[in-house]
């Protein structure tokens, strides 16, 4: 690691937080349980269903990110489905956000170990009650800043939504409308609620080939989340606008004339409103550091292909950028903008549909494009840090019973 001689001197080039295993967040090398969920799924009569589904390993849905272990079982899901409305099925509780397609398609289907950086940064939701200006920035702090979240969002919110699919020839259409609380999903304070809107939109050509979710075809599709955030400690009280939305494209099937399974996919996001950057300072430890106008602005992107060698061996290549700040307001310092990149090799091993074995290698680079203005030291030390962030290594083994 390379030494730094400046204002950050303390931060040392060690502290990138994507370069420490979640939640703990304090090794470089750690075996952990990502996941470990016990549920129940059944009826309730011909027009009523239910799903219960509990998080029991140590991740960030039993975590307060950044912080420790807050709760031994955390909800995944608390949810009734009512099938009475034709074109209009109603479902009620804990469940997941419509939204990206990485994050929206279920863990089976999730071809890598990790999410691409916007989606891990941007659309997974850190809820705290008071932040850290950016570096060098006019905002000022807003309320007290925290070192750690008190709750995290999972892709998840309790809510009512709308939404059902329809066969059209060799089409299906979908949609969902999800009116939520956007809060964390562990919190039971409701006194500053404010109504957080999804919106979800596909269209699906159906190809020869695969059943269920595993369906071939290629599909079209859109979203986009709408709300407000307010932090407890802010004498001012003042709302905040927070809005995600994207486009993506899926292709799954024996494209290109080929006699074996091919997959190609694509997503563009934009995030507009509590761009969440990073803890400043120590990890653990730093204060968490968001921009909040509207003005302020991330963009990602990420272009994916899996090959399909026979029903055990899969391989995959994922590149994706998050471009961090690439807007910002008149108050916010634009040496704060980062640009992100990743490169991910994978390897899909299926002993069965239900158990398989992934290895993942991600090369990954930071950068500083715009450099802090009249602030020579800051911007080098600022480089200094990003340069550290190291390539990822994983295993992991997926079990479906």
């Amino acid at each position: 690691m390379t030494e730094l001689a400046g204002p950050l001197v303390g931060n040392n080039g060690k502290v990138v937080a994507q370069n420490l295993v979640p939640p703990k967040l304090k090794d470089r090398e750690a075996f952990h349980v990502k996941r470990a969920r016990l549920g129940l799924r059944g009826k309730l009569g011909n027009k009523l269903n239910y799903f219960v589904l509990g998080e029991f390993a140590p991740n960030n849905m039993a975590y307060d990110p950044f912080g420790g272990r807050a709760r031994a079982v955390a909800l995944d899901h608390f949810s009734i489905t009512a099938n009475h409305i034709p074109g209009a099925r109603i479902r009620a509780g804990l469940f997941k956000n419509p939204g990206s397609e990485e994050i929206f398609q279920g863990i089976a289907l999730f071809d890598y170990i990790d999410f691409t950086d916007f989606s891990a940064r941007e659309n997974l939701e850190r809820f705290v009650t008071g932040v850290r200006s950016p570096a060098a920035s006019a905002q000022g702090n807003i309320g007290t800043p925290v070192t750690k979240a008190y709750g995290f969002s999972a892709a998840r919110d309790w809510g009512v939504q709308v939404f059902d699919s329809f066969k059209q020839n060799n089409w299906d259409l979908s949609y969902a409308v999800k009116v939520g609380r956007g809060e964390a999903i562990s919190t039971t304070d409701d006194n500053k609620f404010h109504p957080e809107l999804y919106l979800y939109g596909s269209a699906e050509y159906g190809l020869p080939g695969g059943r269920g979710p595993r369906k071939n075809g290629v599909k079209l599709y859109a979203w986009r989340q709408q709300g407000k955030r307010d932090f407890a400690s802010d004498p001012t009280g003042t709302s905040y606008k927070r809005t995600r939305q994207g486009i993506g494209f899926k292709a799954v099937g024996k494209l290109f004339g080929s006699k074996y399974k091919h997959r190609l996919s694509g997503e563009l996001m934009q995030a507009s409103g509590v761009i969440f950057l990073a803890p400043a300072g120590s990890v653990p430890g730093g204060q968490l550091q968001m921009a909040l106008g509207d003005g302020n602005k991330a963009l990602g992107w990420y272009l994916d292909y899996g090959f399909h060698l026979d029903k055990h061996w899969q391989f995959d290549v994922r590149y994706d950028k998050d471009k961090l700040l690439y807007k910002t307001s008149a108050d916010i310092n634009p040496g704060n903008e980062r640009e992100i990149t990743g490169l991910t090799l994978g390897i899909n091993y299926h002993f069965t549909p239900k158990l398989r074995l992934t290895a993942n290698y991600t090369h990954r680079k930071a950068k500083l494009p715009v450099d802090y203005a009249g602030l020579a030291a800051l911007t080098q030390d600022v480089r200094t840090t990003v340069a550290n962030l190291d390539d990822r290594v994983a295993l992991q083994l997926t079990w479906i019973y």
